[in-house]
């Protein structure tokens, strides 16, 4: 079965996360081929591989995430992103500890622990539950009430 593009922008946010998170406040490199099957294809044209339709879409995820404000970066060239980092804003939902998840764990550790342990549907309801208090945040900071 095939995964939507939410899904796939879930999982792949949830790593990202994850791994900005543990890392923090440490600028780290992203390299899509850390977060898709297949990063590159060979083009008979140009000699060279050059970034696949997957890559693609881990670049678009990463410049939403840092259009939406949750992390920083520096560059991006095709195969990685260079010191990406979390925003306030991004480490601000990551350290939240919703009444919605049990435990005493916040989102940013169980989205450390899950990566750890593969647990991409666990990981995409992390995701799902960081966007929304983010958006909840932000709608809090400009007067709506959400």
């Amino acid at each position: 079965m095939s995964l939507s593009n939410i899904e796939r922008f879930d999982e792949i946010t949830g790593e990202v996360f994850a791994k900005l998170y543990l890392n923090f406040p440490v600028p780290c490199l992203l390299r899509a081929a850390d977060y898709v099957a297949s990063a590159t294809v060979f083009n008979e044209h140009l000699g060279s591989d050059v970034p696949s339709e997957d890559a693609e879409f881990f670049f678009a995820c990463i410049r939403w995430l840092e259009g939406s404000g949750y992390i920083t970066a520096k560059a991006e060239n095709g195969f990685y992103v260079a010191e990406a980092v979390l925003t306030s804003k991004g480490l601000e939902v990551l350290r939240a500890m919703p009444s919605s998840l049990q435990g005493k764990a916040s989102i940013g550790e169980r989205l450390g622990d899950t990566a750890a342990r593969g647990g991409k549907e666990i990981a995409r309801m992390l995701v799902s539950e960081a966007l929304s208090l983010g958006t909840r945040i932000v709608g809090q900071q400009v007067g709506l009430v959400v």
